[in-house]
């Protein structure tokens, strides 16, 4: 009996079997401080509040400038063991590109290729993060879209708390985006600038609460050798212009470091100077092809869901390329889509679906 595996498998059999390598060799020794190679970006903190922290509360690990609930559950379940860690990251990365198989108009074997291109994909799967868990939750949405099973936005929904606040309210504006009760579901550019204004006057009611975010972000501005456009960006914000300078903050938030590629050789901070920027690189290059090859069409509901998911993203005044990885995700499901994309769903009663799902190939 012949046993045919998949080339697609075999690939993420492939990085995965390599991250477990990487860790058992390397990782582990990287995570302990034996070898000074940061890999990661806030893993250990999360290590140190789950070994030395004693919440009293569900508020005090979730707020508006920091959530460590996803983190501490897992490490919780798993007993800190790092090595778990690892397998539990591997199998939520299976899961999330299981979840968003179906149809034959996109290319999987593609599609793992453009998603390794990015280091953070490699390096989500050998520590405790919170990139390989957003992974889950934008997968467990695009499953929604594609078969309309109200048990994955449901999940969608659960895992984004695990994440960051910012992602649940990315979640409940997507459902409300492709509810048959949005009278604005077929007008989706016009969808798009009521939410940018919208988020433009709320911010100016509750910027009060971000005052801790700002505080950081001025820190971090003030010690940083930059341009300082990314100041003047969030000053405008500040004062109820988000609608006007979405568009250049999210440029610079998702390729903004394309400008320090030099850095690369820069090991003090290998895990923003290296990784972070290297995935900027490549998340840049898969904008311009996607650009360039028109498929950059609000008609793709991946397309629509990465605008959505920048509009409530770009918000924040902390940089960090790295928040928009999910982004980067999308962007390689469009890529790898063969033909040009069909309007998906129109709504929630609907039984079609959407174009973009992963074949076995």
């Amino acid at each position: 009996m012949k046993l045919y595996v998949k080339r697609s498998t075999f690939l993420l059999f492939f990085f995965s079997a390599s991250a477990v390598l990487f860790y058992a060799l390397w990782g582990r020794h990287m995570l302990s401080g034996e070898i000074n190679f940061k890999f990661f970006a806030d893993s250990l903190t999360y290590e140190k509040l789950y070994w030395e922290a004693d919440f009293d509360s569900f508020s005090e690990m979730i707020s508006w400038d920091s959530n460590y609930f996803g983190p501490l559950i897992i490490l919780e379940a798993l007993g800190g063991d790092r090595f778990l860690v690892v397998c539990l990251n591997i199998s939520l990365l299976f899961s999330s590109l299981w979840l968003v198989r179906g149809g034959n108009d996109c290319n999987w074997l593609f599609f793992v290729f453009l998603l390794f291109l990015s280091p953070i994909t490699f390096s989500s799967l050998l520590s405790i993060n919170k990139e390989i868990i957003s992974l889950l939750t934008v997968s467990l949405l695009v499953a929604w879209l594609l078969r309309r099973g109200g048990a994955y936005l449901v999940l969608a929904f659960i895992t984004s708390f695990f994440v960051r606040w910012q992602l649940a309210l990315f979640v409940f504006v997507a459902f409300t985006a492709f509810s048959s009760l949005n009278p604005l579901r077929h007008k989706r550019l016009f969808f798009v600038v009521v939410l940018l204004l919208g988020i433009s006057v709320a911010y100016l009611f509750v910027g009060d609460q971000f005052v801790g975010v700002n505080s950081n972000a001025d820190r971090g501005a003030a010690i940083d050798d930059g341009s300082g456009a990314y100041v003047l960006l969030n000053e405008a914000q500040r004062n109820g212009l988000y609608f006007l300078v979405f568009i250049p903050k999210a440029l610079h938030a998702m390729y903004g470091l394309i400008f320090r590629v030099g850095n690369i050789f820069d090991f003090n901070d290998i895990y923003n100077n290296l990784i972070v920027t290297i995935h900027c690189v490549v998340a840049f290059c898969l904008f311009l092809i996607i650009f360039f090859r028109r498929r950059l069409s609000l008609r793709d509901d991946l397309v629509f869901l990465a605008l959505i998911y920048c509009a409530i993203f770009v918000l924040t005044p902390i940089y960090s390329p790295r928040y928009f990885y999910p982004v980067f995700y999308l962007s390689c499901m469009v890529l790898a889509r063969r033909s040009r994309p069909v309007k998906a769903v129109q709504n929630l009663n609907s039984s079609s679906r959407i174009t973009g799902g992963i074949d076995g190939n």
